[in-house]
């Protein structure tokens, strides 16, 4: 099959899937992923809190080892912002949260092994690849 056949049978079935599941029910990926942080993303987070960066660093990130536009990452897990199921910070929260669980992104055929390894975080990466296999047979 085309990768991108691949890539809109992966869209149109986690569209479906993601209409039936609530993320605030379980905000596993909240509870199990430290999402990295881009130097824009932690001075509108700052800003958000009413705290200047470097407080906001140090309270609540590291550096990451990756090379790139994501020099860091939360602290913690559970992530520092999650309140009860909820993200404190919704509205301004990163990057790596709004694209969370990444099932939208192109070239899924070569980002399998890392979607595999969200199926035990993720509901709907689970339900998503269960109905892939059932109709790749």
């Amino acid at each position: 099959m085309d990768p991108d056949e691949i890539d809109e049978r992966v869209r149109s079935t986690t569209e479906r899937v993601w209409a039936s599941i609530d993320c605030k029910t379980c905000a596993n990926s909240c509870r199990q992923v430290r999402p990295t942080v881009t130097d824009e993303e932690v001075s509108r987070l700052a800003l958000r809190l009413g705290v200047n960066r470097q407080e906001f660093i140090e309270q609540y990130l590291e550096a990451t080892e990756a090379l790139g536009e994501n020099p860091w990452q939360t602290r913690t897990l559970p992530c520092p912002f999650l309140k009860g199921n909820l993200c404190s910070v919704y509205d301004d929260r990163p990057a790596d949260c709004q694209g969370y669980p990444y099932l939208h992104n192109e070239d899924f055929v070569s980002r399998t092994i890392a979607v595999i390894e969200r199926t035990f975080t993720c509901p709907i990466v689970y339900e998503v690849m269960e109905e892939l296999k059932k109709s790749f047979g």
